[in-house]
């Protein structure tokens, strides 16, 4: 096994806000006071850190804006961010009190490519999730989230834990607070003190809980967690700092939620072909909105694209507060045929379903229609114009010219090929046509389809091939 480690120091200010360019910061009550827990840059750029008490960053900063600490906004980013590692491993677990997230990844290095590979894959998505992460690789997990706190290098075999683990200070372990203020009153301040210490007096002098955390930091023992599995469904919801008004307001979140989005699409091996987006305002009732695909879609580029032409065309009754993702129904991505020498052909299918996406977004559903097929047997009944994609059928049917025209009686029959094709219809709406068609020869070499009226007794020309 092994294992990396996401350690995530802002989590608490990622949770609950968007970029803002001015100095805010959440604020967790403890009692009767309220401390710092995150900060953005630009409240730490004019002093305030993690740890001061809330009256006394004020008095740095007066400008200082506070945010109250939601925890269950947090859990929320960190199974959005679950959902998002899906794509790197399937066994992946998470611990809102300690900010960290583990996903497994000895499994699927030879699929990356190596551990190299796969880390800078997960540190160039990252930022574009909006969440800044210390990253840890170790055999065990305690020992992932020790190396991802210190910033300690990677280590991938058991037998190199001890060695890199030796030197780091007490104040990073998960140990009892004071445990870890009585320790260096001892003389032991970093890890290798500690383990040169006998077993059993420290069981006895700090308690088998201590004993049991350093035998599966060194996987003395095994370490079970609950993983997380992915749902069948995405729904990621974003409270918003502050109301917003414009659309460009609103798609700065919605790139990460669908940079999110595209990760769980990839650990799902599926795509999408229609999402929901739920605009919530204050005092007024949400917005929905249904963005659609004509082929099915994973990429997140392309899915801001939609949205955005979606949300420009939408009428916004009031400012949004909240915006909510949902992805209900999954389909399988399709098979992509590649060109055998590249840009050898014009305009690709995907660029072509890509204009007709965007067209649909931007003018409406009904402004963009293509043929479709009727159930009427008779040629000029048999076609019509639908909205959005019909379904191909697999049944074989005869020879078809695509060139047609309005029946136009013939003088002067030209040498027929092949057996007739009879076709009765019509007859429910009153109209009941008995036509012989038969595949004819032009004198010019190109083929006709032409037919004998049965009710008539006459001949009609009906389309033609090239």
């Amino acid at each position: 096994m092994l294992y990396l480690a996401l350690f995530l120091p802002q989590l608490s200010l990622e949770a609950c806000a968007a970029e803002s360019s001015n100095p805010a910061a959440v604020v967790d009550r403890r009692g009767t006071r309220r401390w710092i827990v995150g900060c953005n840059d630009a409240a730490r750029a004019a002093g305030v850190r993690a740890g001061l008490e809330a009256t006394m960053a004020l008095a740095i900063c007066p400008e200082l804006q506070f945010l109250d600490r939601s925890p269950g906004n947090e859990t929320q980013a960190l199974r959005s961010l679950a959902a998002w590692a899906g794509q790197f491993s399937s066994w992946i677990c998470f611990d809102r009190g300690r900010q960290l997230l583990w996903m497994e990844v000895g499994s699927s290095l030879k699929y990356f490519g190596g551990v190299e590979r796969l880390l800078a894959r997960v540190e160039d998505q990252l930022p574009e999730l909006g969440h800044v992460a210390d990253i840890g690789i170790a055999p065990t997990l305690e020992a992932a989230a020790l190396f991802a706190r210190s910033g300690q290098a990677a280590v991938r075999e058991v037998g190199d834990l001890l060695p890199a683990l030796a030197p780091l200070p007490l104040a990073e372990l998960e140990l009892d607070e004071d445990l870890k203020e009585i320790l260096p009153d001892l003389g032991i301040r970093t890890v290798a003190e500690l383990l040169a210490l006998d077993r059993k007096s420290l069981a006895r002098r700090f308690g088998a809980a201590a004993l049991e955390y350093l035998d599966r930091l060194l996987g003395h023992i095994p370490d079970p967690r609950p993983n997380y599995r992915l749902p069948p469904r995405y729904s990621r919801r974003f409270e918003l700092l502050g109301a917003v008004e414009n659309v460009e307001g609103l798609l700065f979140p919605l790139r990460r939620m669908l940079v999110a989005l595209q990760g769980y699409l990839v650990g799902r091996d599926s795509a999408v072909q229609e999402i929901d987006l739920r605009l919530q305002h204050e005092g007024t009732p949400p917005t929905l909105l249904k963005v659609r695909s004509t082929r099915p879609v994973r990429d997140a580029a392309r899915m801001l694209a939609l949205v955005r032409e979606r949300l420009e065309r939408a009428e916004l009754k009031s400012p949004v507060v909240e915006l909510q993702l949902l992805a209900q129904r999954l389909v399988p991505i399709g098979d992509t045929q590649l060109e055998l020498i590249e840009g050898g052909s014009g305009l690709q299918e995907s660029s072509w379903d890509e204009l007709l996406d965007r067209l649909r977004a931007r003018l409406g559903p009904s402004a963009v229609r293509q043929l479709g097929l009727r159930s009427d047997h008779r040629p000029e009944h048999a076609w019509c114009l639908v909205e959005g994609q019909q379904s191909s059928g697999q049944e074989r049917s005869p020879e078809r010219p695509l060139w047609l025209v309005p029946p136009t009686p013939l003088e002067q029959l030209p040498p027929s090929l092949g057996r007739p094709e009879r076709i009765e219809a019509g007859w429910a709406c009153g109209r009941d046509e008995r036509r012989d068609y038969y595949i004819a020869e032009a004198p010019g070499g190109s083929r006709l389809w032409i037919f004998r009226d049965a009710n008539l007794d006459r001949w009609f020309l009906q389309g033609l091939w090239a």
